[in-house]
């Protein structure tokens, strides 16, 4: 498949935010099982059309797990015990939430987001903030990466150890990289007051048109039966 193809596939920014918005209304109207499964199955539609196997796989071996542990693992604990797992389970109702949330994340660009922000006049300080929340998250993530593998390869075994070798570096690297992140967008103009331009085009097609469609029937569907279906 070549690169434009692949760019056929992709969403606005906006109509990912608005879908997921839509199955926030799906889970939280309580509507029936089926619509949240179906919301949460169209999710997983949209990992494989953007090629996101691995962010896939993930999500269902989080949710196996959570089955796992509310249908077989439950039954087995005692009553005190019971209660305190129980709490997972409800992780369960909001999984197409976090689907959704998870689908935003790793096929949007943070340039993608500003621009979208913009154009839906979201508020500066608004935007300046998630632009720099999206960007550290990744730089903490490989900082703990490198991390790892010093620890590997200096074979430091022992919690206390790891605790401590993850910890103090972790602890200044935060620092640093809050810092580093600040002076790059800084440079970049992020504080400048007129309209900011992206050299990544968003932009409404066929596809947003469909998948808004099937996301606006499913939270219909799923409000009009509500009592009507388990």
């Amino acid at each position: 498949m070549s690169v434009q193809q692949v760019q056929v596939l992709a969403l606005d920014p906006r109509t990912k935010i608005l879908i997921w918005l839509l199955a926030n209304v799906v889970v939280f109207t309580w509507t029936p099982a089926v619509f949240r499964v179906a919301v949460m199955l169209a999710y997983f539609g949209l990992f494989l059309l953007e090629r996101k196997g691995k962010t896939l796989a993930g999500l269902l071996l989080v949710y196996l797990v959570i089955v796992a542990v509310q249908f077989w693992l439950l039954p087995l604990l005692p009553g005190s015990l019971a209660t305190v797992f129980a709490t997972v389970t409800y992780f369960i109702l909001v999984f197409p939430c976090i689907a959704g949330g998870a689908y935003i994340i790793a096929t949007t660009s943070v340039s993608q987001f500003m621009a979208a922000l913009e154009r839906l006049g979201a508020p500066r300080s608004f935007s300046i903030t998630l632009a720099v929340t999206l960007r550290f998250l990744p730089a903490l993530r490989q900082d703990f990466r490198h991390i790892r593998d010093a620890m590997a390869l200096r074979r430091i075994r022992g919690l206390e150890q790891k605790l401590e070798c993850v910890y103090v570096p972790m602890l200044m690297g935060v620092a640093q990289t809050a810092e580093e992140l600040s002076e790059s967008a800084t440079s970049r103009g992020i504080e400048h007051p007129g309209k900011r331009s992206s050299w990544r085009p968003i932009g409404f097609h066929i596809q947003d048109a469909v998948v808004c469609l099937v996301f606006v029937g499913l939270c219909v569907g799923g409000i009009c039966c509500k009592g009507g279906l388990p």
